[in-house]
């Protein structure tokens, strides 16, 4: 059986996540590692009208870059394959919701059951730094040994999952939690799962080493 280019999966997802409304314009980039290499998009390209020559192809171990320009946020992707063997790919989006509590002081939790299914852990807030950073990077790194989604206050965020698939239905269900959780507020309910139950409903599914 041929093996399938990394490079096809990540333009289908790309496209799927504009469809889904997780980007808009030239917002968001994707990644996806093979082996030693991260297939990361390009610089200033958009997701819905990528090719596989949109992606660039960066070497983990010796930080060489062919293939183009890698996205600004190329630091925040090569730290979380650095971080955890089991990362097989890496999202990082602008979505409405997520965006607002992220840039918000609303207290995170767990909102749903969904969420916990979804993700294998609770959702957590980085501190704000300055985006394409190597600060950023360094903030991400200390949050993802734990956490398999993260909101970037003022930026939006990221995700990971052992493939693009699993880290596309994780940003979707971040992006609902974060929509149930404005409306809970707005209703002047504002509840969440007490923490022995949301362990229980992590220990039943992937944790956060996926």
């Amino acid at each position: 059986m041929a093996k399938k280019d990394i490079r096809k999966e990540l333009v289908k997802t790309g496209r799927r996540i504009v469809r889904a409304r997780l980007v808009i314009a030239k917002g968001g980039n994707i990644s996806a590692r093979e082996g030693r290499f991260v297939y990361i998009k390009g610089k200033g390209l958009p997701l819905d009208s990528s090719d596989i020559k949109s992606y660039v192809r960066i070497d983990l171990r010796s930080g060489s870059i062919s293939g183009g320009t890698p996205s600004s946020e190329k630091y925040m992707h090569a730290v979380c394959y650095k971080k955890r063997s089991d990362i097989r790919a890496v999202l990082h989006l602008h979505p409405i919701f997520s965006t607002a509590v992220a840039s918000s002081k609303m207290r995170l939790g767990a909102v749903s059951y969904e969420l916990l299914a979804s993700l294998g852990s609770e959702i957590c807030r980085a501190a704000y730094r300055p985006a394409g950073s190597k600060e950023l990077a360094a903030e991400i790194s200390a949050l993802m040994g734990k956490h398999n989604a993260i909101l970037l206050p003022n930026h939006g965020l990221l995700v990971v999952g052992k493939d693009l698939d699993s880290a596309f239905e994780r940003a979707r269900a971040c992006e609902r939690a974060c929509q149930t959780l404005i409306f809970s507020r707005l209703l002047g309910l504002y509840k969440f799962l007490p923490k022995k139950e949301a362990r229980r409903i992590i220990s039943l599914y992937p944790g956060p080493h996926i």
